[in-house]
């Protein structure tokens, strides 16, 4: 690594500038590169309480919860808390390593710069070439002090390096704008003999999915949909050609086309990394692909089906941080984390979350066995498939296809002296009677359930065979939820809301909300990052009285409300009156 050691006596000044969607932005970072000096050697906490960023109280209170979260930097922490924002802590980082800090939505990239490195170099290694200065390469970069890399990279590029630092959302966001995910022309102009097999013989998947220019656009779309944080890629084929899209907080976000054509040896690629039959068109396949990334390991689910234009993919990826949280990072407010490691510490129950698929049911229940996971209990978990592998718990993979389903994995699990189970769903009535047998019998039982509302589960349990006097002996409480998109605080601007709406929600005419307008930071949607909105409802005597004597779903509602259970669609709304998430959002995750 060439770079000066040292800062800027005015990062600020220098910062506007850089961020600047100006032509000068280039002129004011080699200002800030000619003007770097000596290092502050003060701690992020030092550098942000001098600066007037966040007293010396927020970072005491930072530095208790860290405590907590080991794994957490102090300034992630800070961040988290709502005491300082992405911006300044990063300049405070950058003071602190002696680098200036680019905000890279609207930098003014030197195309000389983006030749000089390959963009599939630029991906992996997740850096972004700026300009040329002095000779040197100036890279941004989330990591400044990792020589190694950079040392790497030095030698690709064949010229010393500058390393200035970019946050990590800024530099995923630029490197998906300036390093394209793969050009349809180049790729089929280097696949031109695959192109020619695929029309001659449609029968050699093996053989396409070994050429070069196809694994380097697998493993393209596999790398940059990780770097985005998307949930799932989607492959989709149409009559000319397919369309690749992101699933990236909770919307479908169109990445590029390629030629039909290409479709069999991408699908044949995809098979073969997840370790499916190749040769099989006709029926659906399930698989599983394991990858490292910049990212660090990640895990990948999936699901090929035949359709008319050809085979269509889609993969969940899965993430394996979710493991590590814990029910503070859930979202909760004070008065419901406590409701809920109420719930908890029983010794036996049933505990359910409720939503539709990709709600978060499944992150909420993992963060509750990680608050378990301390070596006092047993704890065993089925499912299908294991999507997070945690240390310390039994996992067992239910397999319908060997019958081995959930009833019959249950059944040997009883059998394994466990204190807790969790079941990854209730799926049917066999199922559902074998928990509550457990939850019977001394056992703490997590599990998922598909309904609508927190109070819908009650009926739905009896609806599926499930007594009420069981019901009413085994439930312990109900956690409904969804996930709402958070309006992208880089673009936020006032929201014009219907009468309609307003009337819809129950809000007054003159009630002010906000929205995101789409800028580079967040691709243009408005939205950045997701937040669980729910509803927690508890079992007390009066609604077991109710469920006993068969009332209906309205009189249930109303007794839940009465024994503190905030409805979901008032959680969501204090979120839109606080500028977390627009009121349009209230109205799309609302339960009525």
């Amino acid at each position: 690594m060439t770079a000066h050691p040292g800062s800027s006596p005015d990062l600020a000044s220098s910062q506007s500038a850089v961020a600047a969607p100006s032509s000068n932005s280039r002129q004011a970072l080699r200002a800030a590169l000619e003007n770097i000096q000596p290092v502050h050697r003060a701690s992020i906490g030092t550098l942000l309480t001098k600066a007037g960023v966040v007293t010396q109280a927020d970072v005491r209170d930072a530095l208790e919860e860290q405590k907590k979260h080991p794994e957490q930097r102090l300034g992630d922490v800070l961040v988290a808390s709502g005491k300082v924002g992405n911006d300044r802590l990063y300049a405070g980082l950058a003071e602190q390593m002696g680098v200036p800090y680019v905000r890279l939505g609207e930098f003014d990239v030197e195309p000389a710069a983006l030749a000089a490195l390959p963009a599939d170099i630029a991906r992996a290694r997740r850096v972004l070439p700026l300009m040329l200065h002095d000779g040197r390469l100036v890279l941004a970069t989330d990591d400044p002090a990792d020589g190694d890399a950079l040392s790497a990279l030095r030698f690709r590029a064949q010229r010393p390096i500058e390393a200035v630092l970019a946050s990590p959302e800024d530099l995923d966001t630029a490197i998906a704008k300036h390093c394209p995910l793969f050009d349809d022309a180049k790729l089929l102009e280097e696949a031109r003999d695959v192109v020619v097999r695929v029309v001659a013989d449609p029968a050699s998947p093996q053989e396409m999915a070994v050429q070069k220019p196809i694994i380097r656009l697998v493993n393209n779309i596999l790398q940059n949909a990780v770097q985005r944080g998307a949930s799932d890629i989607h492959v989709h084929p149409r009559e000319t050609k397919a369309e690749v899209r992101y699933r990236i907080d909770g919307s479908l976000v169109p990445v590029g086309e390629i030629s039909a054509v290409l479709i069999p040896a991408i699908v044949a690629r995809v098979k073969v990394l997840a370790s499916m039959d190749v040769a099989e068109h006709r029926l659906p396949q399930d698989g599983a692909i394991h990858m490292d990334t910049a990212h660090g390991p990640v895990d990948m689910r999936v699901s090929v089906m035949p359709a008319v234009f050809g085979e269509n993919v889609v993969i969940r990826i899965l993430d394996r941080s979710i493991g590590l949280r814990r029910l503070s990072d859930v979202g909760f407010t004070a008065c419901d984390e406590r409701r809920m490691r109420a719930l908890l510490a029983r010794n036996q129950g049933l505990v359910l979350v409720t939503g539709p698929t990709g709600s978060g049911k499944t992150t909420t229940l993992y963060a509750a066995l990680s608050e378990l996971n301390n070596g006092e209990y047993q704890i065993i978990t089925v499912e299908d498939p294991v999507e997070f592998r945690i240390d310390g718990l039994v996992q067992i993979r239910a397999r319908a296809d060997i019958d081995y389903g959930f009833p019959t994995a249950l059944r040997h699990i009883l059998r394994h002296d466990p204190d807790v189970i969790f079941i990854g769903e209730i799926r049917d009535a066999e199922t559902a009677k074998i928990a509550i047998e457990s939850a019977l019998t001394g056992h703490l039982v997590l599990s998922t359930l598909h309904t609508n509302s927190a109070v819908q589960t009650i009926t739905r349990l009896v609806e599926i065979g499930i007594p009420p006097y069981l019901v009413t002996a085994t439930l312990a409480g109900v956690l409904a939820q969804r996930l709402a998109r958070r309006s992208c605080a880089s673009c936020k601007v006032p929201e014009a809301v219907s009468p309609e709406t307003r009337e819809q929600l129950g809000v007054g005419p003159d009630e002010p909300f906000w929205r995101g307008k789409g800028c580079e930071r967040c691709g243009g949607t408005g939205y950045k990052g997701r937040i669980a909105t729910y509803e927690l409802l508890e079992m007390s005597p009066a609604l077991r009285a109710l469920v006993h004597r068969g009332a209906t779903i309205d009189e249930l509602e109303t007794q839940a409300v009465r024994d503190g259970m905030v409805k979901l669609v008032s959680q969501a709304l204090a979120l839109a009156r606080a500028g977390t998430i627009s009121l349009d959002e209230v109205l799309r995750v609302r339960l009525d």
